[in-house]
């Protein structure tokens, strides 16, 4: 009986390191979360957020389909991603396909959270690769530029639900599941928070919504409402905003049978040039076609030699007239 028990200490005190060493990919203890008798688990709410908004805009610039940001608020530091607030009735998966209706914060409930994010962008990290986010952000931006609440990607943390798997490498395609451990999406925001594996997007810097009620297949709005949305392009949405709008205008025509019509006050070329003294003759081509008139000649003391010409009376423009 002594060597059984002796015999039970010693698997116990030996199995000690091997659990240390193991990287679950929840947090530590948590009260109300993975160590939560129940087992629920629930991310943390954005009720009561008070979330930094941008400037409104473009959509196409912006990012959001409502043409204003909730996260990542400055549009001159981060051109490339944005943070848009979205609401959706019950649980969708954030790699849900975009239906092409305009929705989010200032224009209703979404259909697919994929719709809060403008025409030219996607959710980031929907086809679970995390160079995606790299590309288009920082860690340090991610962690602490994005501003209040939490802005999340389409892509679970963890690329299996068992231990922390190895970083990933360019080959590497994160799940996006529905809940359990690892199933968390990749976050940006004050509100999220590091797990034990940080490793999916930035090497030990990786935060997460926390709580594995909520993987990336399985999110409600009132917890995970808030979407990071990534442009699709390589440069800059404002200046390719520009090139289309520039594109989008007709250049003038020139329609090669017009005559050009000479400038005022100078005779075209061949035209009679009048005596010194005269009236001005006519600058338009003569027609030797017609008769001579027979007119009598005109008095040229009646119009003196560089006297004031009386222009047509105008009618005042008064501000914002045509």
């Amino acid at each position: 009986m002594f060597q059984l028990r002796l015999s039970r200490l010693l698997a116990v005190f030996l199995a000690v390191p091997v659990l240390q060493s193991a990287c679950v990919c929840g947090p530590g203890p948590n009260v109300g979360g993975y160590d939560d008798p129940s087992g629920k688990d629930p991310p943390r709410s954005l009720q009561g957020v008070k979330f930094i908004e941008s400037e409104k805009g473009e959509p196409e610039v912006i990012g959001c389909a409502d043409g204003q940001r909730e996260g990542f608020a400055d549009l001159t530091r981060h051109k490339r991603i944005a943070g848009c607030l979205a609401t959706w009735e019950g649980t969708k998966s954030l790699r849900d396909k975009p239906t092409g209706k305009a929705c989010g914060d200032d224009k209703g409930v979404c259909t697919s959270p994929a719709d809060s994010c403008a025409k030219g962008w996607h959710v980031c990290g929907y086809q679970g690769k995390h160079d995606d986010l790299k590309r288009h952000t920082t860690a340090n931006a991610c962690n602490k530029e994005a501003g209040p609440g939490k802005f999340v990607a389409a892509m679970s943390h963890g690329q299996t639900e068992d231990l922390c798997p190895p970083p990933p490498t360019a080959e590497t395609v994160f799940p996006c599941m529905d809940s359990g451990i690892c199933s968390e999406p990749v976050c940006c925001g004050d509100a999220c928070a590091f797990g034990k594996c940080r490793d999916a997007i930035w090497r030990g810097q990786t935060k997460i919504s926390l709580g594995k009620a909520e993987g990336c297949g399985s999110v409600t709005s009132e917890r995970n409402g808030g979407i990071l949305c990534c442009y699709d392009g390589d440069g800059d949405p404002a200046a390719a905003a520009g090139g289309e709008a520039k594109a989008e205008t007709p250049p003038a025509t020139t329609d090669p049978t017009a005559t050009a019509t000479p400038p005022t006050g100078t005779p075209p070329t061949g035209a009679p040039t009048a005596p010194a003294g005269s009236a001005t003759a006519p600058t338009g081509p003569v027609d030797s076609t017609r008769t001579p008139s027979t007119a009598p000649p005109v008095d040229s003391t009646a119009i003196p030699t560089g006297g004031p010409t009386t222009a047509p009376p105008t009618t005042a423009k008064k501000p914002g007239s045509k």
